[in-house]
């Protein structure tokens, strides 16, 4: 599983207010079914970042909206390529490499009231050399996300609202849908 960080911490944000999401580990990874260190800098994990409305019951549930709820702030420092997925529906690019580091750092100002969730995922390792790499919980060529800071993932607003899809199927199995996808969930004012 690959690290992320999401900073200021906030159970409610205001309009206005900056979400930085951010990645970095050690581009030697110890390799766990092998017992060995590699050096993962030459990988592509291609992470993705979506925004999700979790209360959007009286419409239908549109999907990630990135550029509907935030703006984009990374123009000129952004580590990761920024292209539209689906109607500019989610943040997708690569990892930068510098010096012994491996990172990204995304910037969101938020500009919408309302409860949403910030789900990261994987577009594609890009090498069948990850295939089942126990270290980073490999199913083919996916990659997990593990919510580092802050532990508070604020779940209790995704249950609010479970009886909106995809709220209960994320919720059905927490473990691997919620949670592999550093999952985090807040209000907007």
């Amino acid at each position: 599983m690959l690290p992320v960080n999401i900073s200021p911490y906030k159970e409610v944000y205001e309009i206005g207010d900056t979400i930085i999401v951010t990645s970095r580990f050690h581009k030697l990874i110890y390799d766990l079914k092998t017992e060995k260190l590699f050096d993962a800098s030459k990988y592509n994990f291609s992470p993705k970042i979506e925004f999700h409305s979790l209360d959007s019951a009286n419409g239908p549930y549109e999907g990630s909206q990135i550029e509907k709820y935030t703006d984009y702030l990374n123009q000129d420092i952004s580590t990761l390529k920024y292209f539209y997925i689906e109607k500019s529906t989610a943040i997708a690019g690569e990892y930068e490499v510098r010096n012994d580091s491996i990172y990204f750092t995304v910037k969101l100002k938020l500009k919408k009231t309302g409860n949403f969730w910030i789900r990261i995922s994987s577009l594609s390792t890009g090498d069948s050399h990850l295939q089942n790499n126990y270290k980073f919980n490999c199913r083919g060529r996916y990659i997990n996300f593990e919510l580092e800071s802050p532990k508070e993932n604020n779940i209790g607003l995704m249950q609010k609202f479970r009886s909106i899809y995809p709220n209960d199927y994320y919720l059905s199995d927490s473990i691997h849908r919620f949670y592999n996808h550093a999952g985090y969930c807040f209000e907007v004012r």
